[in-house]
């Protein structure tokens, strides 16, 4: 089982660096540094799953006959390759990209109707499949009205259901909270006879979509989806709810989420399984030059490695350069990977990294997600008692070190305010009360409404 619940998104661009580093040797710099026995061991034991999106290149095209097919053959090309044995294959429905403009309406039929097709037909190529949920975004063309979000979110929420079984258990039902009108349309479809029961595993969205802060809100936001879920599984006698957040991955989250784990399963005997997800994980690599570690201290610090800071000391101590080598080669003795000499980290004739500095950098960078977690789930059991015991000042100041170590030791007005929204939070896991949720949305995310879809602002247009 994974350490993490990281799930990687856009995986098919690591698939193709270890395709073209380990397999095809393309810059004949593989020196027999890992099996894929190896990396499928280590890749399972690191990330919770691997995410692709059926829709990511959906638009345009003069011709989709063979869109299903060459969408199923990469989830078997990227298996084949060996890497990816002991790890889950998700598949997202493209649906983000029909909300905020990307595909226009007609492309969107088509993608609902290809994307059924795949996920009939072609099941077997994935263990995972999100549904094709449509809200509204910016720059959406598909509603002219709220009735149209339901109507459209209806219907492909009941084509999942209608699925055959073997497809339908690996389908995750999305659940959209984010604002007033959202909330009562995906509360209703929730509530559809059959819904619920049909699935097996679930998620929420939305989470950055609307605002850029969520600081004003007196809940960390992602509970808001959370609780109507865990109503329905108690409802329905469920001893287990595996819920994924599309986005919300940065180190702060997780500590949330090892403590929601603890409450939802101390207070209503459910274990609450988190998993969450990223596309830019490697961007701050390859494009930043910078990578996390975690100290002796446990402080999470910033470890910038472009060119001029690496023979820099860092935090007064060790060189930049000598950090990273041992950071490799620790990860490198931990999965018997070959070690690498790093005496060099950047090829002049291509102006980035070599190439077996980069996959190993990659590893890192997704170890570093399994780590954190771990760090998190223990002081989660260390802290946890004094929310129990109601020493709730000694635990918010508790919770505002442990974000100010994952911030490098610095605070943000929005960690300070994270860290003390934490209890109400909590509190909020243990009594389930979907009327205070939509309170809250209706008081602090009214603001993100799409209000152009209100039939009688669009009275008032005439």
């Amino acid at each position: 089982m994974a350490r993490s619940g990281y799930v990687l998104a856009g995986f098919e661009t690591l698939a193709t660096i270890l395709n073209n580093f380990a397999l095809k040797n393309t810059k004949q710099q593989f020196n027999e540094n890992f099996t894929p026995e190896q990396v499928s061991n280590f890749l399972g034991d690191t990330c919770h799953g691997f995410l692709h999106s059926f829709g990511q290149n959906f638009t345009g095209k003069k011709n989709y006959d063979k869109y299903v097919k060459k969408e199923s053959n990469l989830y078997k090309s990227c298996r084949e390759f060996g890497f990816f044995n002991n790890s889950t294959f998700i598949a997202d429905s493209g649906g983000f990209q029909a909300s905020v403009g990307r595909i226009d309406p007609n492309e969107t039929r088509l993608l609902i109707d290809l994307y059924h097709q795949f996920l009939s037909e072609e099941y077997p190529v994935f263990d995972r499949a999100f549904i094709l949920d449509l809200p509204p975004g910016p720059g959406c063309k598909l509603f002219k009205s709220y009735d149209d979000i339901h109507k459209m979110n209806m219907e492909t929420y009941s084509m999942a259901k209608n699925l055959p079984k073997e497809a339908r258990d690996k389908m995750i039902y999305i659940h959209h909270f984010r604002t007033p009108r959202l909330w009562d349309i995906y509360g209703d479809i929730l509530r559809t006879d059959g819904m619920f029961e049909s699935f097996q595993h679930f998620g929420t969205g939305g989470i950055v979509a609307n605002m850029a802060s969520d600081t004003a809100i007196p809940c960390i936001i992602y509970v808001l989806p959370m609780i109507p879920l865990l109503k329905q599984a108690k409802i329905h006698n469920r001893s287990e709810l595996r819920f994924h957040i599309l986005g919300g991955a940065n180190f702060r989250d997780i500590l949330f989420y090892e403590m929601f784990k603890k409450v939802v399963q101390k207070t209503h005997g459910i274990e609450l399984e988190i998993s969450y997800d990223s596309s830019g994980l490697f961007k701050g690599l390859m494009i930043g030059r910078y990578f996390h570690m975690i100290n002796e201290r446990g402080v999470i610090r910033k470890v910038d490695i472009r060119t001029k800071n690496l023979n820099m000391r860092f935090a007064g101590n060790q060189r930049v350069i000598d950090i990273y080598r041992d950071l490799i080669s620790n990860l490198a003795t931990e999965f018997n990977f070959k070690q690498i000499p790093m005496t060099e980290i950047y090829d002049d004739n291509t102006g980035t990294f070599f190439e077996d500095v980069k996959v190993y950098s990659m590893f890192y960078m997704l170890r570093t997600y399994a780590n954190v977690q771990e760090m998190m789930r223990k002081l989660t059991d260390e802290i946890y008692p004094l929310y129990e015991d109601g020493q709730y000042e000694e635990f918010s100041v508790q919770t505002e070190l442990i974000t100010r170590s994952i911030n490098g030791g610095k605070i943000t007005k929005k960690q300070r305010a994270k860290a003390h929204s934490l209890i109400k939070s909590l509190d909020m896991l243990r009594h389930l009360d979907e009327d205070y949720c939509k309170y809250i949305v209706n008081k602090h995310l009214a603001k993100d409404e799409f209000t152009d879809l209100d039939p009688r602002r669009q009275m008032m247009q005439i």
